[in-house]
């Protein structure tokens, strides 16, 4: 004969999210999207591109930043480029710096990437 439990002696996990005891949010997470130009060898991989933000709600800043470029090295770049930005801010400066550096099909894609992930995150600080 098998046993059988009772309601109240069975051990109920904790609750994996107590909203009472969250801590107040120290980054957000803004991500902006761009269609791959068939000319360019990332879109045998993927039809978008992703450009993925971590940004400070205080200062507006870009604290961390990734992408879907296919190599690591583009990663790299648009990491190193995109770090330290204000995102609350005017962002020409960074769209001219690829326009300058980024010598891809995918640099259109690129820049409206992150011009994505800008309006994104105005349209969150405007509500």
């Amino acid at each position: 004969m098998t046993a059988v439990a009772v309601a109240s002696e069975l051990e109920v996990p904790r609750r994996w999210c107590d909203a009472a005891t969250m801590r107040p949010r120290v980054s957000l997470i803004v991500v902006g999207y761009a269609k791959v130009p068939r000319t360019s060898g990332a879109h045998g991989a993927t039809d978008l591109l992703a450009v993925s933000l971590r940004i400070d709600p205080a200062t507006g800043t870009v604290v961390e930043a990734d992408s879907t470029a296919v190599s690591a090295m583009h990663r790299a770049w648009v990491n190193e480029l995109l770090l330290g930005v204000d995102f609350s801010a005017d962002i020409s400066g960074v769209l001219a710096e690829i326009d300058e550096s980024y010598l891809s099909n995918a640099a259109g894609s690129l820049k409206q990437a992150i011009a994505d992930a800008w309006r994104r995150y105005a349209s969150h600080r405007a509500r």
